[in-house]
């Protein structure tokens, strides 16, 4: 079933074939109705001439540089494995394993000579926004067309809900107005907020630093370069998340533009539904922000970060055994660590048998001397369970800090994490998981910390502590989408573990790295946490279960919402809402119904 409409846009007058809700894929360019370079012109026309046709970057490091890409290959090479990199270029992402390797530079990860250079698992258009009256007339337009939209902030994202072949992108890095207001309220409101209005299209660094220059701080990222886009839309956890919950929780109002071509603001008087969605619902589902309102909170009178490690000299079982004892021991003080005011992440790896960590641990309004009485009886307690001399277990690097910008400075992550591939697992555990024997800890951490290369003989895993009383503390009129479990949830925790074949096409390689972990790491952890759920930003991008662990009981409420506000199903991401009624094949570039 079809329907003719009519379509009025600024400087367009468009008879254009709506497809209903039976169509069976998105249009491509393969397809007679996908519009033509005329009609590709008038849009741009109508939004200012601010359409990008995709040219990739690395097509210069192709013979005769198809594309003309305007830097050159050693410049585009230099810097592929850097996050900011990515985010100034239009169609570039952080993994571009989910672009299906379209166009890669020479040596990065997933080039073989023979793929060539081609738009391929790219976005075919790019709208280099500047105003949400661009965004409104361009996703009405290519919804009507019955177009694929996707939307890019920054392209630091782990999942692939920043691009889609054959799609038509909404980039929003344009929008970086940063206002502070300590007497913000909604109209007719007493209630009186201290809050940052802040374009999508910043990074946390600028608002970071913006904040410090008025003495206050918000809950953001822990990389520079990770703009507030998705990031606050899937959760968002960070510095602050352990004391003032998720960056989802502090939104107090935001502007969103819908596929239907509106521009809604949502907050507690007004779309209340929207704004609920907006609130830990997931990235790239529901319409392009363009606007948050964020709480902000007093800079700490001071900072302190420091660094906790276990290790081992000892190379037979019997030391094996003792440093996995300690391990134990630190993951399961680590609740009472937050509860005291701590926060921070573990990395931990394995050797052989034997297990290191390194716990980069930091306090607010506490001294170095503080955080070291805090700290100290954990590390008695890893030295009495491991009951070894083989064992090492140290607090070092403990420095003060009376600055927040030098604090982050300090404690950020690094910028050069982009270019790669690899597919992470994740699970958010509460006392209740944590709170059982240590051999049974041991157990479930061993399960959980294998990679497919190393036959089960080695493996990695990040714990992060970012929930405690923080999550569990925001008020019930704060809370929207957010996966429930982070309310009760202490830590979040990473393995990484699939193989990524670089010289595979995009789809084989996903589809073997999905297989592998749906049969190794996930059942382990529905088994050790069936009630609780999952960090979406920071997921299995191909988890079965993605209903219940990314969305828990809110996921009925959001498929309404979905549908209300993007009634063509416009946008698309992998594990999104109602991404099942969907297959995405990245071979093909189709984007069909099941």
């Amino acid at each position: 079933m079809v329907i003719l409409s009519i379509l009025f846009v600024p400087g367009i007058l468009a008879a254009t074939i709506l497809t209903a809700s039976n169509q069976t894929c998105k249009t491509t360019p393969l397809d007679t109705n996908w519009p033509s370079a005329e009609e590709w012109a008038a849009l741009d026309t109508a939004i200012g001439g601010v359409l990008i046709k995709t040219a990739p970057i690395a097509s210069s490091c192709y013979p005769g540089n198809p594309f003309n890409s305007p830097l050159s290959c050693d410049t585009v090479a230099a810097n592929w494995t850097s996050s900011t990199f990515h985010t100034l270029i239009p169609e570039s992402i952080d993994y571009p394993t989910f672009a299906n390797n379209s166009c890669l530079p020479k040596d990065a990860s997933g080039y073989f000579q023979g793929r060539g250079c081609e738009v391929g698992g790219m976005p075919q258009y790019i709208v280099n926004a500047t105003t949400e009256d661009q965004i409104a007339t361009a996703m009405s337009w290519a919804a009507a067309r019955n177009i694929r939209i996707t939307i890019k902030g920054t392209g630091h994202e782990m999942n692939g809900r920043s691009s889609g072949a054959y799609s038509m992108l909404i980039w929003t890095r344009n929008f970086q107005n940063l206002e502070f207001n300590s007497t913000w309220s909604l109209p007719n409101s007493s209630v009186v907020e201290n809050i940052v209005i802040a374009g999508s299209g910043n990074s946390w660094n600028s608002v970071y630093t913006g904040a410090s220059d008025v003495g206050r701080i918000t809950v953001g990222g822990g990389a520079k370069s990770v703009g507030l886009g998705g990031f606050i839309q899937g959760g968002g956890h960070g510095p602050l998340s352990s004391h003032y919950g998720l960056a989802a929780d502090q939104i107090l109002q935001v502007t969103v533009v819908t596929t239907e071509g509106k521009i809604l603001v949502a907050n507690a008087q007004q779309n209340q539904d929207m704004l609920f969605a907006i609130r830990g619902g997931g990235a790239g589902q529901y319409g392009v922000v363009t606007e948050y309102v964020l709480k902000t909170y007093p800079v700490p009178t001071t900072m302190v970060a420091g660094t906790l490690t276990l290790s081992s000299n000892g190379t037979d079982s019997a030391s094996s055994d003792a440093s996995w004892r300690a391990f134990a021991a630190h993951v399961a003080s680590l609740p009472n660590l937050m509860d005291l005011g701590l926060a921070g992440s573990v990395t931990a790896t394995t050797d052989n048998g034997t297990i290191t960590a390194t716990n980069a641990l930091f306090g607010y309004n506490i001294t170095s001397d503080e955080m070291r009485a805090l700290v100290e009886p954990v590390m008695a307690r890893m030295q009495t369970e491991g009951n070894s001399t083989t064992l090492s277990v140290e607090l070092t690097d403990l420095n003060d800090f009376e600055t927040w910008p030098t604090f982050f400075e300090y404690i950020k992550q690094v910028d050069n994490i982009a270019g790669g591939g690899s597919a992470m697992s994740s699970r958010l555990l509460g006392r209740a998981q944590l709170n059982i024997t240590s051999a049974e800890l041991i157990t479930n951490l061993k399960k959980v910390m294998v990679t497919e290369s190393s036959n089960n003989t080695g493996g990695y895993i990040i714990i992060g502590m970012q929930g405690g009383l923080g999550p569990a503390n925001v008020p019930e009129e704060m809370r929207g989408a957010l996966q429930p479990s982070w309310r009760t949830a202490y830590l979040h925790t990473i393995t990484i573990g699939a193989t990524i074949n670089a010289t595979a096409d995009s789809q084989t390689t996903l589809d073997s790295a999905a297989k592998w972990l749906e049969g190794v790491p996930e059942p382990v952890w529905r088994e050790w946490a069936p009630e609780m759920g999952s960090y979406m930003n920071e997921g299995n991008p191909f988890n079965t279960e993605f209903k219940h662990d990314y969305y828990g009981e809110n996921y009925d409420r959001l498929v309404d919402i979905k549908l209300k506000y993007d009634p063509t199903e416009s946008l698309f991401v992998l594990t999104g809402v109602n991404s099942d009624k969907w297959n995405y094949n990245l071979n093909s570039g189709k984007l069909c119904r099941v």
